[in-house]
């Protein structure tokens, strides 16, 4: 703590405001899974990502470096490739239901 070079207080406040965004980050994603899915959860994770990086370079004076690019830009990378895929799920669900009312026999009454 006496190391820190923005003081005891700063280390202090930096230390608790993580506690409790950490716990609120937990108490989300867990809301998540159990109201959505696991692997929704799991997505929007992965979008918050490449904020982590981008707010130590603006809080902290971070110095940005090519391993955190690249970290950023996979995780967008994965956040895309699983929107895209949702949208490929959901274009050929609606085809497949649409060919199955096409070609089912009307009930009349």
């Amino acid at each position: 703590m006496g190391g820190y070079e923005l003081g005891t207080a700063s280390y202090l406040m930096t230390l608790i405001w993580v506690a409790v965004f950490w716990q609120m980050y937990a108490l989300g994603a867990m809301g998540l899974i159990f109201e959505v899915s696991a692997l929704f959860s799991n997505s929007i994770s992965v979008v918050g990502l490449p904020i982590v990086p981008v707010a130590a370079v603006f809080c902290f004076r971070d110095r940005m470096s090519g391993v955190k690019g690249v970290s950023m830009a996979l995780a967008v990378w994965g956040f895309v490739s699983y929107m895209y895929q949702c949208y490929l799920d959901d274009r050929n669900s609606k085809v497949v239901t649409k060919s199955v009312d096409e070609t089912s026999p009307r009930m009349s009454s």
